[in-house]
């Protein structure tokens, strides 16, 4: 028997109430569970569970498979400090009928951890913590690019493809071109002539803008503040130190690629705190040329068109959804005069 995305999602909201909703993948739900270890012991854990639904196979761009995510995940705990435990993959069915990851308990109740995000909107923290916060993403982001590295680009696999590609510049454009196409034909304003933007990219083509890219680095890409959960800090914390507690088993989007490609880099960041923590984790400088600003602005029309496309009916009346829309007329705007040497 088969049964609807709703149906299966009621299901699965059913058993765990408490999720967290990835904001650009609707066929990925990451569940948080209180765990008591032994009726002896009234302490609980945390852990995290990713269940995984079919996507919808009209879509030019797919989430990675949960098998990639074991795999992904598995390389960031072997070669980082990156506080992302190790998770277990089932997908047998036997447990739930659908595919899942679970991490390790953490030894902490969900009470007493929240997303970074949410501490931010709720001005949780003091501008001291904030960069301290800042600080130990862009450390973090600096040891997954500089640690976790690939021969090949493009979107990973549980093994080498047979076309594996050895050129930036060509993988990001066969990624980029399938998401235009589609997002002719759904008449979604870029904001620019779709003709217009074609030739914008055309020009970054002709100037090798992408090209600069040597090593394939593992990138997070559509990573977040929801996605990390920091120790809730209590109003008289004074301490200028947060601890980053989890990080979200969430790579759905994850890729070989450009470093400039994360989200976490998308102007006006990095901030000051982030960009001196990516440093000293063992990142490259980011920004340095005019031509590397203009290639962020085709990364930030690639994030907003995977947006708009990845999620589909979802997007009705979804602030991302507006976000995305304006990013693109921003950064097409931008790109008509954009320098790409």
């Amino acid at each position: 028997m088969t049964v609807s995305l709703e149906e299966a999602q009621k299901a699965i909201s059913k058993a765990f109430p408490d999720y967290h909703v990835d904001g650009y993948t609707p066929t990925h739900k990451t569940y948080i569970i209180q765990l008591s270890l032994s009726s002896q012991s009234p302490s609980t854990h945390t852990s995290f569970i990713t269940v995984s639904i079919p996507p919808d196979r009209s879509s030019p761009y797919h989430p990675n498979s949960l098998q990639v995510f074991h795999q992904l995940i598995t390389l960031i705990h072997d070669q980082t400090s990156i506080p992302i435990p190790e998770p277990i993959l089932d997908v047998s069915l036997n447990v739930i009928s659908h595919p899942y990851l679970v991490t390790p308990p953490y030894p902490v109740q969900s009470q007493s951890i929240v997303p970074l995000s949410l501490a931010r909107s709720q001005h949780l923290l003091t501008p001291q913590q904030e960069a301290f916060v800042d600080l130990s993403i862009g450390q973090l982001l600096g040891q997954l690019h500089s640690r976790v590295q690939n021969d090949w680009f493009g979107r990973p696999s549980t093994s080498q493809p047979a076309d594996a590609s050895y050129s930036w510049q060509e993988t990001f454009i066969s990624l980029l071109e399938p998401l235009l196409e589609h997002a002719q034909a759904a008449q979604i304003d870029l904001g620019a002539s779709y003709q217009d933007v074609h030739q914008y990219l055309s020009r970054a083509i002709a100037f090798f803008l992408f090209d600069d890219v040597q090593v394939p680095s593992l990138i997070w890409f559509t990573g977040s503040e929801d996605d990390i959960y920091i120790s809730r800090p209590s109003p008289s914390d004074t301490s200028p130190t947060v601890q980053i507690a989890a990080i979200l088993p969430t790579v759905a989007h994850s890729l070989w690629g450009d470093p400039l490609l994360e989200t976490f880099f998308l102007p006006p960041a990095p901030s000051e705190a982030v960009r001196e923590g990516y440093l000293g984790g063992g990142g490259e400088p980011l920004l340095v040329f005019a031509r590397q600003k203009t290639k962020r602005l085709w990364y930030t029309v690639f994030l907003a068109l995977v947006v708009l496309i990845g999620r589909g009916e979802e997007m009705q009346g979804d602030e991302k959804k507006t976000w995305a829309l304006e990013a693109l007329r921003r950064s097409t705007e931008a790109l008509k005069d954009a320098p790409c040497y």
